[in-house]
C-alpha cells in the first residue's frame, strides 16, 4: 500500500500525501501497546457518544410531546479523521491488535481511501453497531412493567458507593462508571452475560448525577451493566462488554473500559429497555 499511495508515485493525486499518513498513522497505533489501549479506549467512548446522539435524534423525532434532557442540533459538525477511523473499525479492532503488520496496515489504509473516494457522505451519518442481543430497544410511552417506582423511597447515598460485590475481585481489569453527562442517579449493577435476563449480579453500586464510580479488579469474562434510575425506577441494560485477561510476552494485557451515561427522553440512559423484574 505504500508504494501504491506514495506521494513520489502519485504527483498528481492531491490526496497522495494525506493517505500516506494515515497509513503511517495507523502503523504507529498498532506497533505500540500502550498506543493501542489508548485508541480502544478512545474508540468505546467514542461509539457510546455516537450512539447516544443517535438515540437522542430519534427521541426528539418520535417523542415530540417529551422533552429531553439535553439540548439537540439539527446541525452537526462533519467528524474528524480520527472519528472516521474509529468508527469504521471498532468492529475489526479486536482482531487488528493480534496481527500487526503490513498487510493489516494496508487493508486499513484502504478502507479509509474507499470511503474518501465515495465523497465523505458517512462523515454526517452516525457509526452503525452489530448487536446481536435479543434485546429490542422500546419507547417508554408505557412503563408498566419496565418501571419499579419502590425506589424512590429508599435512602439512596450522597457520594458514589458500592453497595455490593459478590466476586472475589480475583481480576486485573476495571470498568469506569461515568455518570458525570447525566442528571440523574443511577443504581447500577454489573452482571454476567450469560444471566442478564435474570436477577444475579457480581457487583452493585450507585452513582449519583455528576460522579463517576470506578469497578477494579474484574475477573475476565463476557459482562453486561444494568442501570436503574431512582427517580422513575425505570431499569435498562448496556450491549456486552468483554473484560480480556491474556498473557502475553511482555506481561498480562487486560481491560481498562470506560462506560458513559448519557440522558435521553424520560430521563433514562441510551440503553436498551428492561424490564424491573430482571433487573
Amino acid at each position: 500500500m505504500a508504494k501504491k499511495y506514495h506521494p513520489d508515485v502519485n504527483k498528481n493525486n492531491p490526496e497522495a500525501v494525506r493517505i500516506m499518513q494515515i497509513i503511517n498513522a495507523s502503523y504507529d497505533v498498532l506497533i505500540d501497546p500502550i498506543k493501542r489501549k489508548e485508541h480502544d479506549r478512545w474508540v468505546i467512548k467514542e461509539t457510546w457518544r455516537e450512539r447516544a446522539e443517535a438515540t437522542l435524534a430519534r427521541n426528539s423525532e418520535t417523542n415530540t410531546n417529551v422533552q429531553a434532557p439535553v439540548e439537540t442540533t439539527t446541525v452537526r459538525k462533519p467528524k474528524s479523521l480520527m472519528t472516521m477511523m474509529g468508527i469504521i473499525f471498532f468492529p475489526l479492532f479486536s482482531i487488528l491488535r493480534s496481527i500487526a503488520g503490513l498487510c493489516v496496515i494496508g487493508f486499513i489504509a484502504y478502507a479509509i481511501i474507499n470511503n474518501m473516494n465515495e465523497g465523505g457522505s458517512s462523515s454526517n451519518k452516525t457509526a452503525a453497531v452489530n448487536n446481536t442481543s435479543p434485546l429490542k430497544p422500546e419507547r417508554l410511552t408505557n412503563n408498566n412493567g419496565i418501571c419499579d417506582s419502590s425506589v424512590q423511597q429508599h435512602q439512596w447515598p450522597t457520594i458514589p458507593t458500592v453497595l455490593s460485590e459478590k466476586d472475589r475481585r480475583s481480576g486485573l481489569s476495571s470498568l469506569r462508571l461515568d455518570n458525570t453527562q447525566n442528571n440523574e442517579g443511577l443504581r447500577v449493577r454489573l452482571t454476567l452475560d450469560n444471566a442478564y435476563i435474570k436477577t444475579d449480579f457480581v457487583r452493585e453500586v450507585f452513582v449519583p448525577a455528576g460522579s463517576q464510580i470506578t469497578l477494579e479488579q474484574v475477573p475476565s469474562g463476557i459482562y453486561r451493566v444494568k442501570t436503574q434510575n431512582i427517580k422513575n425506577g425505570c431499569a435498562q441494560i448496556s450491549e456486552p462488554i468483554n473484560m480480556i485477561e491474556r498473557k502475553t510476552s511482555t506481561g498480562t494485557e487486560y481491560s481498562d473500559n470506560s462506560l458513559t451515561f448519557y440522558p435521553v427522553a424520560n430521563g433514562n440512559t441510551h440503553f436498551l429497555s428492561l424490564s424491573a423484574s430482571q433487573f
